[in-house]
């Protein structure tokens, strides 16, 4: 379905989008038009005067719509909210944040070591040293690499440490590229350590990987942080022996500053609500607006809305 013809000025303004998405899109080693920022205001006398800046990238932007560089941001996954409006992690402090929606998009990370490693615990790569060949993400600041680090330094080693006694790290950009799937198929992986499961998950347990446990102290630390732990379900994972609880990659938060005018929150959410029908989600079937209130497993939310927004979804019985 094409989308309803606007004005003019509306139709520029969508094309120079188009463009935009469409160079940020591009997969690449540096991908240096990776992250989309969008301005809106008026332009007068040939200079752009700036009311509304919005962005997508990754957690950090928390700090800059904490700073009012950014009016509305989106990040990936929702944990980092959580962590930025609690002040763990690695925001130092609160910051001044709510949520404004959250897409939904269900996913996990798993550790998948090989079983002819014989590796079945964290606490065994510690004490045995084996030279992994792990795939990860290449980004050192990827979300992903931030719950590596969580997990591995509970169970007292680092990816260095991993390096150091002859492991060996093989970078991807995506969780189901092509040289990660050739990998796993082929055996030259010991193991991949990614968000994405759905994609990669079920093809390393069919050439024996299996999912490592977190053990109860490495649950816990990661749930004081604000991060969530979900199952692996066996339906989605008929291979895994028993349901694993495992950090949750699921949702992809929008977020304010808590002093952005209610009316302009009222706003977003209604343009958000006109735009539903042709966006691209991440999940199958049709996304509703109580949907993207949150609280769901495919979207959580432990920030609160703010009032702007609360108002619109509680007008259109989004929210009791």
């Amino acid at each position: 379905m094409l989308p309803e013809r606007g004005g003019a000025s509306t139709t520029r303004a969508r094309l120079l989008t188009e463009i935009a998405l469409g160079m940020s899109a591009e997969r690449g080693a540096t991908r240096p038009y990776r992250d989309v920022q969008i301005s809106l205001g008026v332009v007068n006398d040939g200079a752009f005067n700036r009311a509304l800046s919005f962005a997508a990238g990754p957690p950090d932007v928390a700090f800059a719509v904490a700073r009012r560089d950014l009016d509305l941001a989106a990040l990936n996954p929702s944990p980092f909210l959580t962590m930025a409006y609690r002040g763990t992690g690695p925001f130092p402090q609160p910051l001044p944040l709510r949520a404004l929606a959250i897409m939904p998009s269900w996913d996990r990370m798993a550790f998948a070591v090989a079983e002819r490693t014989g590796i079945t615990s964290f606490d065994q790569i510690r004490e045995r040293k084996p030279p992994l060949r792990i795939s990860l993400r290449e980004n050192p600041a990827h979300a992903t690499r931030f719950v590596i680090d969580q997990v591995l330094s509970a169970a007292g080693i680092s990816l260095r440490d991993i390096e150091a006694w002859g492991g060996r790290l093989e970078y991807t950009n995506t969780p189901s590229e092509a040289s990660r799937m050739d990998g796993v198929r082929s055996g030259t992986l010991d193991a991949v350590f990614d968000e994405g499961i759905k994609g990669w998950g079920n093809v390393a347990l069919e050439h024996g990987m299996r999912f490592l446990a977190l053990d109860p102290a490495t649950q816990h630390h990661l749930e004081t942080l604000g991060w969530p732990l979900g199952p692996t379900p066996r339906a989605m994972f008929p291979r895994i022996a028993d349901e694993l609880l495992a950090p949750t990659f699921s949702g992809w938060p929008l977020l304010v500053h808590a002093d952005l005018p209610d009316d302009v929150a009222y706003a977003m959410c209604r343009a958000l609500d006109a735009a539903r029908g042709s966006i691209q989600w991440d999940i199958d079937g049709p996304v509703e607006m109580r949907d993207l209130a949150g609280g769901t497993d495919a979207a959580p939310r432990d920030v609160p809305l703010h009032p702007g927004a609360e108002r619109y979804y509680r007008e259109i019985g989004a929210l009791s």
